[in-house]
């Protein structure tokens, strides 16, 4: 190569071509990236929406189902209380309080006489002129209009009102504190038998269910509304129903303004009808809520619902007929409707699209620093070195000295490259032992913390045990104590004045509140005993039918103060288990059976042997247990929603003890029950070799 091809400058510059080819390949990942961007974000967008909208409507469906069934719970009550008074006062004779409260108006009605009639407080009633006043309807009507007075004042916070017609329409007894139903309708009026009193009859509902009425627009109120009615029957006789009208105003406004922004909501029955929806409110006016979705012409709509009627509670999300649309649907239990959200699939694409430019953007942006920082890297560690070399080299041509970049060289350059290498060499060991520096210390701190998050849950779940027996002690032993201490000091001060009968009614009295204490310390001790592991079970040999026999015995006297009946039927079957823990087990369990079951009603207690286990079945004919409380029926310090029949107490410990006591003798427990149906305990122990 000759001297002047060395000096030529160069035709093309290769810190320009590098920073081309790399612009060109940074902007074509950039696209790749974009792309991606938008897949991605669209398919989290539609997992996080279709989460998010699981959770909406799981948790609106609990808000609009928790009207209706406690409507239904409501006149359930109401029936099985009309039931047990009426049993009750069938040796009364009820015409004087009956022509004390009612008197016969110019119209040939029955109704509350004017000086005594009270409609915001008390209820009203409306009896046709044909009905016969027999005893029997009498005593129906006087128990009627007192249980709606009570029940009516009770509810009339969430429920418009509260009513019981006997007969079919003989007889209207309703309380409505908004106006004066009886006295607003003739006797034309009441003489039409509705749907509300038709459907409790046995023709019309052979079952004797609680049932819902269809939507109806009631013009004296001038509310959409449906009515819950349960039917009554004594001794399988039929009396009428108890029922509840519930206003569906606040329903629609909900269903029509509360939503997830983009989307809107409906609710159809599972017949078709529509309930609600916030562009069709004019055309359900009309159709006076009946608007049928499978005979109106709307096929957008008619589409929709077709489309919910395929969700199910494990797959509750299915998409529109035109693939535009996710629907979430979700039951109102009791009136058994859907509620349905269309959630437009537009919704992810807009926010996958923004993300997707927002990548590009950002893209674009990191591409011009990119580059920027390139030309300058390029610059300093690629132009500069080169320019130096090609100086040395054209030194070197000129036949001048020159210094060469080599490490195996012992002039300074050389010296440089080994002293950089031997640098270079203890900082990577520096940073390698720095690395092992960090790496325990993170490993000890995030074991400190995991101690320190342990110890805090541990000191929060002692805290809230300690919170929750001291509400114990303030509310469930403050007010025996002072109960007690109360009737002490009356019977101190009256001791020499009263007679010895009464004296020994207070001092049982207060043997019964003392019987409370130690029944709640007793089971806060137990408890305490379990969970410390203090207690230890001795299995043994445990015949059933003698263990049942001293236990119903015991039982005796309580179970016939509240007019219920315990019965076992004697199997001959042995169990291994500890006696006086098993005593225990089923002394609660009959306890709580007693004490939530209404009066007049059976215990049944039997067992039998299921391979090598003996299952114990506790039934009662009680409220019934709501699925969703089932997950708490076991723990500490629960209380249920249900209320015990005759006033006892409960402590949420029962059944807590119950199931640590089981555990303990390698069993198991668990409750089978349908709201409104009764409980069904089971205890499964192993069976005696």
């Amino acid at each position: 190569m000759t001297e002047q091809e060395l000096t030529a400058p160069a035709k093309a510059s290769l810190f320009r071509r590098v920073l081309r080819n790399m612009a060109c390949r940074i902007a074509l990942a950039s696209l790749i990236l974009s792309a991606l961007g938008y897949y991605y974000s669209y398919t989290r967008y539609q997992t996080e929406a279709l989460a998010n909208l699981g959770k909406y409507i799981e948790a609106r469906s609990q808000i609009e189902s928790n009207l209706f069934l406690q409507a239904e719970t409501n006149t359930k009550l109401l029936r099985n209380e009309f039931v047990r008074r009426y049993a009750q006062m069938q040796s009364s004779d009820p015409g004087p309080e009956f022509h004390r409260l009612f008197k016969q108006d110019r119209d040939g009605m029955w109704r509350v006489r004017p000086e005594l009639d009270d409609f915001e407080y008390k209820a009203t009633v409306a009896i046709l002129p044909r009905v016969n006043l027999t005893d029997e309807f009498m005593r129906q009507a006087l128990l009627a209009y007192e249980l709606c007075g009570q029940f009516g004042q009770a509810n009339r916070n969430r429920y418009y009102d509260t009513f019981v017609d006997l007969n079919v329409s003989d007889g209207s007894v309703m309380f409505l504190p908004d106006l004066n139903y009886a006295r607003n309708g003739s006797v034309a009026d009441f003489a039409v038998d509705l749907e509300t009193e038709l459907g409790a009859t046995p023709e019309r509902n052979p079952e004797r269910k609680t049932f819902w009425t269809g939507i109806y627009f009631d013009k004296q109120a001038m509310e959409w509304m449906v009515s819950v009615v349960t039917p009554i029957d004594y001794l399988g006789r039929y009396i009428g129903g108890s029922g509840q009208d519930v206003l569906l105003d606040q329903l629609i406004q909900r269903t029509n303004s509360v939503s997830i922004p983009g989307t809107y909501n409906f609710i159809v029955t599972r017949g078709g009808q529509l309930i609600a929806h916030a562009d069709r409110m004019t055309q359900i006016h009309q159709a006076h809520g009946e608007y049928d979705l499978r005979t109106a012409n709307d096929p957008l709509l008619r589409d929709l619902y077709y489309a919910a009627l395929k969700a199910t509670p494990s797959q509750p999300f299915v998409e529109s007929p035109d693939g535009k649309s996710w629907l979430g649907v979700s039951g109102i239990s009791g009136a058994d409707w859907m509620f349905v959200v269309v959630y437009p699939k537009r919704l992810l694409q807009e926010k996958a699209a923004v993300a997707a430019s927002m990548v590009l953007l950002l893209g674009l942006i990191a591409l011009l620093v990119e580059l920027g920082l390139l030309a300058w890297v390029l610059k300093m560690d690629v132009a500069r070195p080169l320019s130096r070399l090609k100086s040395a080299i054209q030194t070197l041509a000129h036949g001048q000295a020159s210094d060469q970049l080599d490490i195996h060289r012992d002039d300074e350059l050389g010296e440089l490259a080994r002293n950089f290498d031997a640098m270079a060499q203890k900082v990577a060991n520096h940073r390698h032992h720095l690395e092992e520096l960090v790496a325990e210390r993170t490993a000890e701190l995030a074991q400190t913390n995991a101690d320190l998050h342990s110890a805090n849950q541990q000191l929060t779940h002692l805290n809230d045990e300690k919170n929750e027996l001291l509400a114990i002690a303030a509310h469930d032993l403050k007010n025996p104590v002072a109960s007690i201490g109360g009737m002490a000091g009356l019977v101190a001060e009256k001791l020499h004045e009263w007679p010895a009968e009464r004296v020994r009614t207070r001092l049982l009295g207060m043997q019964q509140l003392a019987g409370r204490l130690q029944q709640i310390v007793s089971n806060l001790l137990d408890i305490h005993a379990l969970e410390s592991g203090q207690f230890r079970a001795h299995l043994e040999t445990v015949e059933l039918d003698p263990l049942m026999a001293e236990l119903l015995q015991s039982w005796d006297a309580r179970l016939q103060d509240k007019f219920q009946h315990a019965s076992w039927l004697p199997s001959g079957i042995s169990v291994r288990a500890d006696r006086q823990a098993l005593w225990q087990v089923l002394d609660n369990l009959l306890s709580n059976a007693s004490k939530y079951s209404p009066s007049h009603s059976a215990i049944t207690l039997t067992a039998l042997v299921r391979g090598k286990a003996v299952e114990i079945r506790v039934a009662d004919q009680g409220p019934g247990i709501a699925l969703h409380e089932m997950d708490k029926l076991f723990l500490k310090f629960s209380r249920l929603s249900a209320v015990p029949t005759g006033g006892e107490h409960a402590t949420g410990l029962g059944l807590s003890i119950v199931k640590r006591l089981v555990e303990s003798m390698h069993g198991t427990v668990h409750c089978h029950s349908q709201l409104g149906n009764g409980a069904t305990f089971l205890v499964n122990l192993p069976v005696a070799g």
